[in-house]
């Protein structure tokens, strides 16, 4: 059976998990766990999303995400998956992909299903070994809405609201599933929610492809916004590079072979735009005139081992922040 086209709208809430090739470990100790969130939280900022659960287990992970005013589902794991495996690889020297190919992603009726969504995730730790406790497991986002001191990226006021902000009567709800059938019923092989958001959710996905509706032309004129915005950052991120390479702005845009200080120029302002702008590797080919993103794919490849280069880029790091 063909896989169905992956929903990505905005503000839309999603349950993203995915599993590791062949079961090989993804997070062998707390390290690894915290780099992991490390690069969540850093691009659900970027990419304007919100995370209202996790849980992250010896050999796969769930995410209950949310996307704001942009879309970018894609995008996120993308950059998600890629920092942390090269991270993860560089560590425990090994090489290669260590998700699978292609993530899975179930949209989420919010008003329906969002709490039982989070409590099979929060239960996940239980239900692959039942000798753990949920609320104490370190891996879990339980363990904050039950003690609290949760990380800033982390979204915990919506969950509560449903129970007055009762952090106590929320792991009631989340403890009461040990004894209950929790995992959720998937339909289309993209839904979470009954007969009656799907239909809604077709409706919605072909007024946001049409651009129809006073939603899709809110959406568009708050996208018009969005682009000008980032092309205004990108201007001033290529500017400070320029400047402090001596060298043109049309220069750096022309697409053609660079070298000496132009190629390591070109270089750094890859990177920098790339973190400061929620991007494609596509957008960012077309605006700085590259054939396409696998040319900017090879230049983030020859910066990686680079100590030189990466020094040169945290110092211009503090001029574009």
């Amino acid at each position: 059976m063909a896989r169905p086209k992956r929903i990505d709208l905005p503000y839309c809430l999603y349950h993203v998990h995915s599993r590791t090739n062949s079961g090989d470990v993804a997070f062998s100790d707390k390290k690894d766990k915290e780099k992991f969130l490390y690069y969540l939280g850093k691009y659900l900022d970027l990419l304007s999303f919100r995370v209202h659960a996790w849980c992250l287990m010896t050999n796969h992970f769930h995410l209950l995400i949310e996307s704001r005013e942009r879309a970018g589902l894609s995008e996120l794991m993308r950059r998600l998956l890629t920092a942390y495996t090269v991270c993860f690889n560089r560590r425990h020297r090994r090489h290669g992909h260590l998700f699978q190919g292609r993530f899975k992603s179930h949209v989420v009726d919010k008003a329906n299903y969002f709490l039982y969504v989070s409590r099979y995730i929060h239960l996940n730790p239980y239900v692959i070994k039942k000798s753990v406790d949920p609320v104490e497991y370190k891996g879990s986002s339980l363990q904050y809405y039950a003690h609290g001191g949760e990380p800033s990226f982390l979204t915990t006021g919506e969950i509560l609201t449903w129970f007055k902000g009762s952090r106590k009567k929320y792991v009631r709800f989340v403890i009461k599933g040990l004894t209950e059938n929790t995992t959720p019923v998937i339909i289309e092989q993209r839904y979470i929610g009954g007969k009656a958001f799907v239909k809604r959710m077709g409706k919605r996905i072909a007024q946001y492809e049409k651009g129809e509706g006073r939603a899709s032309q809110a959406r568009n004129k708050r996208g018009e916004y969005v682009r000008e915005k980032e092309q205004k950052k990108a201007d001033e991120i290529i500017r400070t590079v320029a400047g402090h390479f001596g060298i043109s702005v049309e220069m750096m845009k022309t697409g053609r072979r660079l070298k000496g200080k132009g190629a390591v120029a070109r270089k750094v302002l890859i990177v920098l735009i790339l973190e400061n702008i929620p991007w494609t590797h596509k957008q960012l080919a077309e605006y700085i005139g590259l054939n396409g993103r696998s040319a900017i794919t090879y230049h983030l490849e020859t910066v990686k081992e680079n100590k030189k280069l990466n020094d040169l880029i945290n110092e211009l790091r503090r001029l574009v922040n």
